[in-house]
């Protein structure tokens, strides 16, 4: 059931907002200079979202949502699914990019036990 949830929250409502409204579809061919700076912002929303999440909805992630190294890896993920959303014109390449992500550190490298309440 766990894998279920991933894709719709974080991976697919997060991709939805920040890769999809932030960056504009066709941003490509505006330039590669444009798509940089249209993912540099998206990323930049999406890595702050993370602390706010955790201090405003979800307190048994604080530590780790605050956690400097954590949001280095969060910014990792916001790159690689900004450009990939970029490349493809589809949400559907990052949602899979960050599902994938999330799921095989939550099931295997117990991601699951920092931050949900079991």
């Amino acid at each position: 059931m766990l894998p279920i949830i991933l894709f719709v929250f974080p991976s697919l409502l997060e991709e939805a907002f920040f890769r999809g409204v932030l960056i504009p579809r066709n941003i490509l061919a505006s330039g590669h200079v444009k798509v940089a700076w249209s993912v540099a912002i998206s990323t930049l929303v999406f890595v702050a979202w993370h602390p706010f999440n955790a201090l405003a909805f979800n307190p048994t992630a604080i530590s780790l949502f605050l956690n400097p190294w954590f949001l280095v890896m969060v910014g990792a993920m916001g790159v690689t699914c900004g450009y990939a959303y970029a490349v493809s014109r589809s949400i559907w390449v990052p949602v899979i990019i960050h599902w994938a992500a999330v799921t095989v550190w939550a099931l295997f490298l117990g991601g699951r036990n920092l931050v949900l309440e079991l």
